[in-house]
């Protein structure tokens, strides 16, 4: 296993713990006379008054195309290539195209996430016109496709996720146009 999964990995698994540490010490009874804080990612059953019923929200679409700009932007490509699905990372070749194209943004800024096309939405499949400003190197003018498709700003892409292994929400396809 690659060490940058390894550490993906161990990561998760750690921010998860944290999560769970604090989930469960914010709604630890507070000292006598005091108000205790409210957890807002804990809510409680209206009708479950002595085992308060716990969920945390799971990420929306818009939050899974924000963090995979994100993570463009704050130059940790090979771990928004992890959010991609298999269609899009074929191989370890497709892999370091899209790789070479990340790394040639220099700095991407979402601007806008609208939801797209969604009378054609299903519980496991969505798209969503995403608003972007993105600043790409002098260097990729001689890629072949220029600037990789880049323009001036601000430039629009139809991103489509799909759930994959696990339920898990991934990437599935980036495009210039609807």
């Amino acid at each position: 296993m690659p060490k940058f999964i390894f550490g993906i990995l161990a990561a998760v698994v750690l921010v998860a713990a944290g999560g769970y540490l604090w989930l469960t010490k914010v709604n630890q009874p507070s000292p006598e006379g005091t108000t205790p804080t409210p957890n807002p990612f804990i809510t409680s059953s209206p009708s479950s008054t002595t085992s308060p019923e716990s969920t945390v929200p799971l990420p929306t679409g818009e939050d899974i195309i924000r963090t995979f700009f994100n993570l463009i932007d704050e130059g940790r490509i090979p771990e928004a290539i992890i959010m991609m699905s298999p269609k899009l990372v074929l191989d370890d070749s497709t892999k370091q195209a899209w790789g070479v194209h990340f790394n040639a943004i220099e700095s991407m800024k979402v601007l806008a996430i609208e939801p797209f096309w969604q009378e054609e939405w299903t519980e496991n499949k969505e798209t969503y016109k995403v608003t972007l400003e993105a600043s790409v190197t002098s260097e990729a003018a001689n890629a072949p496709i220029p600037y990789y498709g880049w323009q001036d700003n601000p430039n629009f892409r139809w991103v489509t996720i799909e759930k994959g292994e696990d339920d898990v929400w991934q990437i599935a396809e980036i495009a210039t146009g609807p």
